[in-house]
């Protein structure tokens, strides 16, 4: 089969033509794409810069390339997210995982005391933390709620990529509405909750790769930008042990209007987590007695 190039020359291209675009990191974004084209990991790209492309693998790449050019994320473009050391499937129908969202997972940790402890995370989305935490809770019980049944859908492909999937139970659910149904509420050890905390309004100042590609129904509250957190502050108790926790993320500058929607008979603020940049970004309730 014909060679038109290197991957020194394909990677050399796509890092001007990325450049071009003010897509950011352009070079390593380019030795992602190429590596995705070639099924090779990105260590492949790296140390074979002198290796024959073929004419098709070329193509591919130009398609990939041009993908992200027009904004597109990298994520949905190779269909993978790390998150908290694994590997997640991610599609159009799911948020993207962030770094930030870890920050639940460490709460849950430094929290959890082993046994048979049961979850419930709401909006579950691609199931990161659902799965992550089934993952370091080999004992854990986990519900695993979302609107969008394409999400979960996604969300079962990664609890059977990571095995923990006869732990997992996902529901179709706005909210805890699938647990309101049943004879006997579940009452958990933890709810987490990475829920839409952006207002209708400020949809248009996303960059263009949240607002155009990222699901809405994933990002936006409505038009109220903490009205998903306020109903799990309401309904969230009667799904909660006395003593449970309450972890969600919250919006750059909200902390201080949830804290004035927090009922203080019912919740005990125990910790606020900042991320990377120092913003109040995981807020950690427990449920009194």
């Amino acid at each position: 089969m014909r060679s038109v190039g290197t991957i020194r020359q394909a990677l050399e291209w796509a890092r001007r033509r990325l450049e071009e675009a003010s897509v950011e990191e352009p070079r390593r974004t380019a030795g992602t794409l190429l590596a995705h084209a070639l099924q090779k990991d990105y260590l492949h790209v790296l140390t074979r810069p002198e290796e024959p492309l073929s004419e098709p693998i070329w193509m591919e790449f130009a398609r990939l390339v041009e993908r992200r050019v027009r904004g597109e994320p990298l994520q949905y473009i190779t269909g993978h997210q790390e998150f908290f050391g694994l590997d997640f499937l991610v599609t159009p129908d799911v948020l993207i995982p962030r770094p930030e969202t870890e920050l639940i997972v460490e709460a849950v940790l430094e929290r959890a005391r082993g046994g048979e402890a049961l979850l419930i995370d709401v909006g579950t989305g691609s199931g990161c933390l659902a799965v992550t935490l089934a993952v370091h809770l080999p004992q854990a019980r986990i519900l695993a709620l979302d609107l969008s049944e394409a999400a979960l859908a996604v969300a079962r492909r990664n609890a059977e990529r990571h095995g923990v999937h006869a732990r997992i139970e996902f529901l179709l659910s706005d909210l805890f509405s699938a647990l309101e149904a049943l004879p006997r509420p579940p009452k958990a050890d933890f709810v987490v909750s990475n829920p839409p905390y952006i207002a209708e309004a400020e949809l248009p100042t996303l960059p263009r790769e949240v607002r155009e590609y990222e699901p809405r129904l994933a990002l936006v509250a409505g038009p109220e930008a903490a009205s998903v957190q306020r109903r799990l502050f309401t309904e969230g108790p009667k799904f909660l042990k006395p003593g449970g926790y309450l972890i969600c993320e919250m919006g750059y500058g909200q902390y201080p209007s949830l804290c004035e929607a927090l009922e203080p008979t019912v919740w005990e603020v125990v910790e606020v987590k900042r991320d990377l940049q120092g913003i109040e970004r995981t807020l950690v309730l427990r449920h009194r007695a």
